[in-house]
């Protein structure tokens, strides 16, 4: 090659090198949003603290192995604003009186009756305590989600049930993902 192709290669070389980063040295702007909000979704204060009462619950039927029916109740959500919208919900169960009867878990009562309370899912199923259980995911922004479950109660584990009233506490969180 001839110096002045070199010199022409050259001097080509490095227009394009510097075209190149006056584009960087330029930068790219980005533009971020966001939303701060006040809360995320919430539960409701009705469905704090609830009392639930299990109704005709038989002790013939209980000592014959027999549990009482399913109480319903239930969990709502509401005051979700869009930020909330596609998340999921997860809630955990807990207590300390819990009490293993083959592979199920059962709420050990307070009381003179001695019985043990099944909590159930929407399908009648009994919960996992202790671990995040996906119910679903947030609805539409101002609409509630009603999160629905059931108590029922059964003989204890190795004793006949007795005559008496019976109570016990459980405590539940609600995150969103």
């Amino acid at each position: 090659m001839n110096k002045n192709k070199i010199v022409s290669w050259a001097f080509c070389l490095s227009s394009l090198l510097t075209s190149l980063l006056s584009f960087n040295a330029q930068g790219v702007d980005m533009e971020f949003k966001g939303e701060l909000v006040d809360t995320a979704c919430k539960v409701t204060s009705e469905s704090l603290n609830q009392k639930i009462t299990i109704y005709n619950v038989r002790l013939k039927s209980i000592n014959e192995g027999k549990p009482s029916a399913i109480t319903p109740f239930s969990i709502t959500i509401d005051k979700c604003s869009e930020t909330d919208l596609k998340k999921v919900i997860k809630l955990t169960w807990s207590s300390n009186q819990l009490l293993n009867i083959g592979n199920d878990t059962f709420l050990n009562t307070q009381g003179d009756s001695g019985v043990l309370l099944g909590v159930t899912d929407k399908d009648d199923k009994l919960i996992v305590w202790n671990r995040p259980i996906t119910l679903g995911s947030v609805p539409e922004v101002g609409k509630t989600r009603e999160l629905n479950f059931g108590v029922f109660a059964r003989k204890p584990a190795t004793k006949e049930a007795k005559a008496g009233k019976f109570s016990a506490s459980i405590t539940f969180t609600v995150e969103y993902e």
